[in-house]
């Protein structure tokens, strides 16, 4: 079969390799972004790299991302032929790479407009600490292997992880995340759960869409990226489980087990978990009319909400106890970068720097700091902005001037990272040390980087 595999920067390189084991793969650079050095390397595996669009009907069979723009002439004309050209996108070829690879392990796939990474790496802790099995999740913190040992967890309730290796959530490093564990001596999973960006590939016996809210086009403006998502539930197996917010579409799929899940904000109706309280330092999750109570400490709950209940009702579907759950939850004191307060050399930290950090959570991270902060708070200080070498999606600068020009009556200092201002750090890290270098025990730092980590 000959094969056109589109799109090498989000992983295209990885399929054309895995491909070219049994078919003729060629690949086309899209952007013109590809590296003199994976070029190479497909190059040295047979495959040609190509930076126009080929003619489409070359081609037997044609993979195209989702988010690629529908009028790209090989796209176009695969479409508009008198015999059209099949095109499946890369969630649909890793499924087809993976699926025997893949067949003895629970597999859970997570995706949505916010809280995948937070809801991957809760449900992992859970599953580790609930019911002793071994858990690799791939996020963009990266792939990491929790064994159900003791420890801080990463944010868990007492299930440690060590980090394997790092990729991106395109669907295609998936391949990246298996092989890497593959590569790992004494690492042997039982489930996997993987973030992925747009949609789901088929492989889940679990699948998670966290929420649809805040649409946003996609592919040129030609596709929104809810419908991408719904990929989840349209490619779901028989018999399968897909774990949903209220938000979504429940009655796409009859051939799958649904259960639904809201934060009780219009009531709960129609949901089989949410919330029945939830203030700051309290909350009761009812799930499958089970009652779950648990403390908060340490992070915004109401950050929180969306991860927790569909954690929540990922780990009932996998018969759980409920009353590990609420152990687990607790003990749990956030992930890293997500809502996360830490002291840190006698300040408080508001950590919320993350590849989904926008202008909202931004805020609410403020919103957090004044409510946690005492009388005497010292002085405080903020890192915002972007690494755009590391992170696809922006952050409008103007947006960034705003917040800062609406809350001058609560924080002292402001350093950007990737906008002008008049104090400015490189990255992250070292935004961090310019607000050590500023403050002392006592003060407040808050944290909102848009990065990977």
């Amino acid at each position: 079969m000959k094969i056109a595999v589109l799109d090498l920067t989000h992983g295209g390189d990885l399929i054309a390799q895995s491909l070219a084991e049994t078919d003729a793969v060629t690949a086309v650079d899209v952007y013109g972004t590809v590296s003199d050095e994976a070029r190479r390397d497909l190059e040295s595996s047979g495959i040609p790299v190509l930076t126009e669009p080929p003619d489409a009907g070359d081609f037997d069979l044609i993979v195209a991302p989702v988010h690629l723009d529908s009028a790209y002439k090989t796209l176009h004309d695969a479409r508009a032929a008198d015999v059209p050209v099949p095109v499946i996108t890369h969630h649909a070829v890793v499924y087809e790479i993976l699926k025997q690879r893949l067949e003895r392990y629970h597999v859970v796939e997570v995706t949505g407009t916010t809280a995948k990474t937070s809801t991957v790496r809760m449900l992992a802790g859970m599953l580790s600490e609930c019911t002793g099995k071994k858990i690799v999740s791939h996020t963009s913190a990266g792939v990491e292997y929790w064994d159900g040992g003791g420890g801080d967890g990463a944010g868990s309730g007492g299930s440690s992880a060590r980090t394997i290796a790092k990729w991106s959530i395109a669907p295609a490093s998936i391949i990246r995340a298996v092989e890497s564990v593959k590569a790992e001596p004494g690492v042997e999973p039982d489930i996997y759960i993987f973030e992925v960006s747009l949609g789901g590939t088929g492989l889940a016996d679990t699948g998670i869409i966290t929420t649809l809210t805040g649409d946003y086009p996609i592919a040129n403006k030609t596709g929104l990226a809810s419908s991408a998502k719904m990929q989840i539930v349209e490619r779901a197996k028989p018999g399968s489980t897909l774990i949903l917010n209220s938000d979504v579409d429940l009655t796409s799929n009859p051939a799958v087990n649904i259960l639904a899940f809201g934060d009780g904000g219009s009531g709960g109706v129609g949901v089989d978990v949410r919330f029945e309280e939830i203030n700051h330092e309290h909350a009761v999750v009812t799930a499958m009319n089970r009652r779950i109570e648990f403390t908060v400490k340490d992070y915004d709950i109401f950050s929180y909400r969306t991860a927790i209940l569909a954690a929540v009702s990922a780990a009932i579907s996998m018969n759980t106890d409920p009353g590990c759950i609420e152990s687990f939850l607790d003990g749990f004191r956030g992930v890293s970068g997500r809502m996360k307060v830490m002291e840190i050399a006698g300040r408080t930290v508001v950590d919320n720097s993350n590849s989904g950090m926008n202008i909202s959570s931004a805020e609410s991270a403020i919103d957090h700091a004044r409510r946690i902060a005492d009388e005497g708070r010292g002085m405080v200080v903020m890192i915002i902005g972007i690494e755009e070498y590391n992170v696809c999606e922006g952050l409008d600068a103007d947006e960034v001037v705003g917040l800062i020009g609406r809350n001058r009556d609560f924080i002292d200092r402001f350093i950007t990272v990737g906008i002008e201002s008049d104090c400015e750090a490189d990255d992250l890290d070292s935004g961090m040390a310019m607000a050590m270098d500023m403050t002392e025990a006592g003060d407040t730092i808050i944290s909102c980087v848009k990065c990977f980590r």
